[in-house]
């Protein structure tokens, strides 16, 4: 048994009374007060010990994009980050490449040097032309389940538009088959949006961004998220967001707010001139950017956008945690397994410090990175 003494322990949003944190082999065995006899033993410094970060929404890093390349060199590299599972997102392409991707990515899901690829994030193409952002409009289609069935182990979450959605039929079958739908890349308006989250879509994608805005005479789908269960994403980069929406976001949303960074293939890299999904992005001043000006993705990583939610969003910094771990984890459908520190989930957690800065991540009980 692994005892790691003197840490915060973060579960649930706070920081639980027990200052010892016990794991055996790939599993969490629970905290306590006292150290049992015979455990080896780790002084954890009085950091905070949490569970490891959770990216559903990422399309490529450290030189490598989910398009193209296999997520394998991106789960090493964001364990630097914290984060110790993550889906590869896609982005709208043609369909042969959309598949090869998803083959790469079902390849990793058998296991990685690093964090673990735990499924995929479908970024369109069923998205709406008015609201394509970054995407390539050339291969935009009608939502399409057959698209989806041959890669229903793969795909955890599809983000769609519900206005292309007749009958809301699409999210429907999607929910039936325990993949979330997720709205986004959208003209809804109210009724419609509403209609969809009723149908069985869960989540918002990367929120107030490719949607139309607040308006008091049609709330459209920021309002019809903000009033119901509807788990939301947030780039917290501060770019994408006004960070003074932050403190409105926590107080509506603090336990379906899921944290995430939509990073493209220049993460963790010097600013210049990369690609998202086959298309040309300009890297400066923290920005990523389609040559003609449009936001395409960011450079964030996750562990700065908890930072940056407990800097503005009026929150705790384990309150901040817990939108990049448990949430993700609910809305996933694998809080039995991660994103818990539960006793019996799997032992992949990280050590930080005030600043989130990461010290040191641990994935089935082994600490795969260090920053002494």
């Amino acid at each position: 048994m692994n005892a790691i003494k003197n840490v915060r322990i973060v579960r649930d949003g706070k920081v639980l009374p027990e200052s010892v944190f016990l794991y055996e082999g790939d599993r969490i065995i629970g905290v306590s007060h006292e150290i049992p006899a015979g455990a080896k033993i780790t002084d954890g410094g009085g950091l905070y010990l949490s569970a490891g970060l959770i990216d559903q929404h990422i399309h490529g890093y450290a030189g490598e994009d989910t398009m193209t390349h296999s997520p394998a060199k991106a789960a090493e590299e964001l364990v630097k980050n914290g984060v110790t599972a993550f889906l590869p997102t896609t982005m709208t392409m043609d369909k042969e490449t959309i598949a090869a991707a998803m083959e790469r990515i079902r390849t990793c899901m058998s296991g990685t040097k690093g964090a673990r690829v735990i499924g995929c994030h479908m970024e369109g193409p069923f998205i709406h032309p008015a609201k394509k952002g970054a995407q390539n409009g050339d291969y935009i289609v009608a939502p399409a389940i057959e698209m989806v069935e041959p890669f229903e182990d793969v795909i955890k979450i599809v983000t769609y538009a519900p206005e292309q959605d007749e009958g809301h039929a699409f999210a429907k079958v999607l929910s039936a088959k325990g993949i979330v739908p997720s709205v986004g890349h959208t003209t809804a308006n109210y009724d419609t949006a509403k209609g969809a989250y009723e149908a069985g879509a869960k989540s918002t994608t990367h929120f107030f961004n490719a949607m139309p805005p607040l308006h008091h005479r049609d709330p459209a789908v920021i309002g019809a998220a903000l009033e119901g269960d509807a788990y939301i994403e947030l780039i917290a980069d501060t770019i994408h967001v006004n960070p003074h929406l932050f403190p409105i976001l926590t107080r509506l949303k603090k336990e379906r707010l899921c944290l995430i960074t939509d990073c493209m293939e220049a993460g963790g890299l010097p600013d210049g001139r990369y690609a998202l999904g086959g298309q040309p992005v300009e890297v400066k001043d923290r920005q990523a950017r389609l040559l003609d000006g449009t936001l395409a993705g960011s450079v964030l990583k996750l562990n700065e956008g908890v930072r940056n939610m407990a800097t503005y969003g009026e929150v705790t910094l384990p309150e901040a945690l817990m939108m990049a771990t448990e949430n993700p984890a609910r809305l996933l459908g694998i809080g039995d397994q991660m994103g818990t520190l539960l006793p019996g989930t799997l032992a992949d957690f990280i050590l930080l410090d005030e600043a989130c800065n990461i010290r040191a991540t641990f994935i089935g009980g082994e600490c795969v990175w260090c920053n002494e």
